[in-house]
């Protein structure tokens, strides 16, 4: 049975890219949107990697189209070959299970392309991930209310897959549990709500939008905003308040931008006021339990991960590599701390971290013009300020790359950056 979601998955997300890019893009986020539900009452391998099927059908529709080798020109199709070369050849050296290296590849290698293939989204294609983006924002939301009002057993069975879901039970003097939607844990669903916001905020705001878009992209922002509060997560609002600090500052502090931003504040604070489950965040101001979680992740520890792994120990040795369930028994000791750099580095050791340092660098060394007016401006900045803040607060935790469909919704605004590159340089995209 379980067998049915990844044919389905890769049969949406193949049709709907050969009718459009963005089409076939939100079909591959929608897939994210419920991959959790469904993995956690339909517990097997074939379920395990229903989204991964997804991607590929959107791979496979974009391949068999016009000019598709284009994606791969350019200084970013040269890093891009590097960080799915390197990792691929490293799998090769047997030093752990050859299942295990496998399945670290899904992370490392697997979400990779959509990057580039973004590279090739229009102002149309933009338009459709956003109205998609919007209902899905709105679905997710009803699948959150409903675990609020009748507990996480009402969609999740307690299971290998949902210990995490069962784990989070912190909220409200550890009376409730975190809220998942119907993503496999609250970070998953308040972070992909967080990656939701720049296209969303731009066809709410931008010019030359038609009303019918602005509503459903309000529509998905409230949507989004409650689901970040709702979820009890703290760590999506902190990258989405430092991000909303960088796309002030790229603008020069502009005044609409600031109102905008304070609205939002301002809304968000006044909702969770009225319900104590709601504000978990507010946790965020003991200073002292945010510097020890920040020790765990980020310490001298993470010399000796340098000094010790030059080379690497081995493709899923990382902490932090998503192992399924079915592969536990041959999954390897842990090695290393809460970070997404320390995992790049334990996995591809000097070189695989240095390959990504240089890559994001060169992204982030030059700004998009930040024109409100634009086409595409203010979900242009607020893309770039989001996208460098996660980066940069990467070494808080693990998930960048592997997280669904966050990790996916990320490197899709990457690819939107690229673009915009590719523009300013007169690169073809």
């Amino acid at each position: 049975m379980d067998a049915a979601f990844p044919a389905a998955a890769f049969l949406a997300a193949l049709v709907g890219t050969r009718r459009s890019l963005g089409l076939g893009f939100v079909a591959v986020f929608a897939v994210g949107y419920v991959n959790g539900v469904i993995r956690a009452n339909y517990l097997g391998v074939f379920s395990t990697f229903m989204f991964d099927a997804g991607l590929f059908g959107l791979y496979l529709g974009y391949a068999t189209a016009p000019g598709a080798a284009r994606a791969w020109r350019g200084v970013a199709g040269g890093y891009a070959l590097f960080l799915i070369g390197w990792p691929a050849l490293l799998s090769l050296v047997p030093m752990n299970d050859l299942l295990i290296q496998l399945v670290a590849l899904r992370a490392t290698v697997w979400f990779l392309p959509v990057m580039l293939i973004a590279r090739r989204l229009t102002s149309a294609d933009l338009a459709v991930i956003a109205r998609g983006l919007g209902v899905l924002n709105l679905v997710a939301l009803a699948g959150g209310v409903y675990v609020y009002l009748n507990g996480v057993e009402a969609l999740y069975p307690e299971n290998a897959v949902t210990q995490i879901i069962y784990m989070s039970n912190d909220v409200a003097g550890y009376q409730y549990h975190r809220i998942p939607s119907f993503f496999l844990s609250a970070h998953a669903y308040g972070g992909a709500m967080v990656f939701t916001l720049p296209f969303l905020l731009d066809r709410a705001f931008g010019a030359g939008v038609r009303a019918a878009d602005r509503g459903v992209a309000a529509v998905g922002i409230g949507a989004a905003a409650a689901g970040v509060l709702m979820c009890a997560a703290r760590q999506p609002i902190v990258t989405f308040g430092l991000a909303g600090l960088v796309a002030w500052a790229c603008t020069r502090f502009h005044w609409a931008f600031g109102l905008v931003a304070a609205g939002l504040v301002v809304a968000a604070a006044g909702t969770a006021v009225s319900d104590e489950r709601l504000q978990r965040a507010a946790t965020l101001e003991d200073a002292d339990a945010v510097g020890e979680r920040i020790k765990g992740s980020a310490n001298e520890s993470l010399l000796d991960l340098i000094a010790d792994y030059p080379g690497g120990a081995g493709m899923g040795s990382a902490s932090g590599t998503s192992i399924p369930f079915f592969l536990s028994d041959r999954a390897p000791p842990a090695i290393g701390l809460e970070n997404e750099y320390c995992r790049i580095l334990v996995d591809q050791g000097w070189v695989g971290v240095g390959g990504w340092v240089a890559f994001l660098g060169w992204l982030f060394a030059r700004p998009p013009a930040a024109r409100l007016d634009a086409r595409w401006g203010l979900g242009v900045v607020l893309m770039y300020a989001l996208c460098l803040t996660n980066w940069a607060t990467a070494f808080i935790g693990t998930g960048t790359l592997s997280a669904i469909p966050g990790s996916v919704l990320l490197l899709t605004q990457m690819g939107v950056l690229l673009r915009i590159r590719d523009a300013a340089e007169e690169v073809p995209a």
